[in-house]
């Protein structure tokens, strides 16, 4: 129990820039994408994000990815479904999306594994054939989640993680919710690793 708390602040204390980032997830769920990232081993790794605003969750992966790439999928328009669109035009400040992400990555020192990836998630889906771990914060509608698990999935190597954002059980008309209830959970391609904070996190079972 100590030896967890222990890791887990030295954990907190080495992703602590990203706290100069504008973003919404939570230090506990920081915490936890540095973990996930950290957990792949293998050369030329590939992290998938969908939707990384100002690259608050993004520096956190690529600060505990070893060896590899984060294709990092966002319109930076602040375009999305209704309700998070209206937060992300308050939020986005005067200068471009585009700009203060690469400005933020660049600041951080760690462009050199980011992949960007500028326009719909659609745009992308046959550009990745191997992917370690597919990070689902994009679309919150029902459809545009589904859509991105649907045409993400697959790419997913046995062993390799799946983790939505904003996965709420009381909830049920947000798309992770809908997405991780009504077909992850009844389906056997996945097994549930842990809840923290409002990620899901799941793994692909080998040999599917």
């Amino acid at each position: 129990m100590l030896k967890n708390w222990i890791k887990k602040k030295l954990v907190s204390f080495k992703i602590r820039k990203h706290k100069s980032i504008q973003g919404f997830i939570i230090p506990c769920e920081a915490v936890k994408l540095f973990e996930l990232a950290a957990c792949i081993k293998k050369n030329n790794s590939l992290i998938v994000e969908i939707g990384s605003w100002k690259g608050k969750s993004t520096f956190c992966l690529a600060l505990g990815l070893m060896n590899g790439h984060i294709a990092a999928i966002d319109g930076f328009n602040c375009m999305g479904d209704q309700e998070s669109s209206k937060v992300y035009s308050e939020a986005k400040g005067n200068i471009s999306l585009l700009e203060q992400f690469k400005s933020n990555m660049s600041r951080l020192k760690v462009s050199q594994k980011i992949i960007v990836c500028q326009g719909n998630s659609q745009d992308f889906i046959n550009d990745f054939s191997s992917i370690d771990l597919l990070f689902i914060d994009g679309d919150h509608s029902i459809d545009g989640c589904y859509t991105d698990f649907l045409g993400y999935s697959d790419a997913i190597v046995p062993g390799g993680y799946i983790v939505f954002h904003d996965y709420d059980p009381t909830r049920k008309e947000l798309g992770p919710t809908w997405v991780i209830e009504n077909k992850i959970l009844t389906e056997q391609e996945y097994s549930f690793v842990e809840r923290v904070g409002s990620l899901w996190i799941g793994q692909k079972r080998n040999g599917k």
